[in-house]
């Protein structure tokens, strides 16, 4: 395996991209930065090595190696070739980037009331979160995501205010947040302030399922379809959850699944609350009731009349056979 830089000079010093610390460091694991200081080390000598030999010098198994080649991956860091790996040349990725007309501040009278209120988000984003100091790659990611999820300028500010609040101001968290959002069709900030509501009941209820089911994990991606069907499609409130949980749990079967299949049922027959499910269990009941009415009423067959005859010394009956 041999990792190849992009750039054809030869200095003594291992560079390290100031990009690499603003955009990327912040970001990355222990391991990858470790890793990524490494193969720029590698590079600039042209050195071949097999991961075996890259496992023993960061003191990482080959299993935490192989990860971690796939995040810089991700971060498009480094680039796969048909022979190792080729390193990215930050630079030139931050020059590409550099193009952000939309998000520059320019004295363009021909600039859009839209244009220039999406300026306005950009400025406000800079100032209060990055104290003046936000880099060409964020104008660039504000830009693509106005572009590409049609956010309102309201939705933009809150996307980085929620993610500083969370102590996760870096781009790999702001994006996939900002997906997140896309998929559930938040444009504007009152769909934002429903989608938000929605998520936190939802965060809440699986909180609730794992403890009333007694599970020792957390709900996985397979079982989370299920709890947003609960909750988006039927509407259910977690007073009609719980009453499933219990069904559940009361005969030996907790499990999200089974839940599932209770819940699906009572949204088939139309039920929408626990009302529903108490006016189901008083017609059943009344159902028994009648049901033991006719059969106490009905006239009394030759074999139901019969008396049975009483033998009062029975061994010594069984004697006699």
């Amino acid at each position: 395996m041999k990792f190849l830089q992009k750039s054809s000079l030869e200095l003594d010093d291992t560079y390290v991209s100031d990009q690499f610390i603003l955009n990327y460091m912040n970001t990355l694991e222990g391991i990858d930065i470790k890793l990524y200081l490494y193969i720029l080390f590698l590079s600039k000598k042209g050195i071949e090595i097999d991961k075996a030999g890259i496992s023993k010098k960061l003191m990482a198994t080959e299993q935490e190696l192989n990860f971690s080649l796939d995040r810089l991956q991700a971060e498009e860091l480094i680039v796969k070739t048909s022979n190792g790996f080729k390193i990215t040349d930050l630079k030139e990725v931050a020059i590409n980037k550099s193009y952000t007309p939309k998000m520059e501040p320019k004295n363009n009278k021909s600039q859009t009331e839209q244009e220039k209120k999406r300026i306005a988000a950009a400025a406000a984003i800079n100032e209060s979160y990055f104290q003046g100091m936000m880099t060409l790659m964020w104008y660039s990611d504000i830009e693509l995501m106005f572009k590409n999820y049609c956010f309102s300028e309201e939705v933009m500010i809150a996307l980085f205010q929620y993610c500083q609040e969370r102590k996760a101001l870096n781009r790999k968290y702001v994006l996939a947040v900002a997906e997140s959002w896309y998929k559930g069709n938040v444009k504007t900030f009152e769909q934002l302030e429903d989608f938000l509501e929605t998520y936190d009941n939802i965060q809440k209820t699986k909180q609730k399922i794992v403890k009333a089911l007694g599970l020792n994990r957390n709900i996985s991606q397979y079982e989370e379809p299920f709890i947003n069907a609960w909750i988006k499609e039927y509407n259910y409130k977690f007073d009609m959850i719980e009453q499933a949980l219990k069904r559940a749990v009361l005969k030996g079967t907790p499990s999200i699944s089974y839940v599932n299949g209770i819940l699906s049922n009572w949204h088939k027959k139309g039920y929408t609350s626990v009302k529903d499910l108490e006016n189901e269990t008083r017609e059943f009941e009344n159902k028994k009731v009648s049901n033991v009415k006719i059969n106490k009423s009905a006239p009394k067959t030759k074999y139901q009349n019969y008396e049975q005859r009483e033998y009062e010394d029975l061994e010594s009956f069984y004697d006699n056979i």
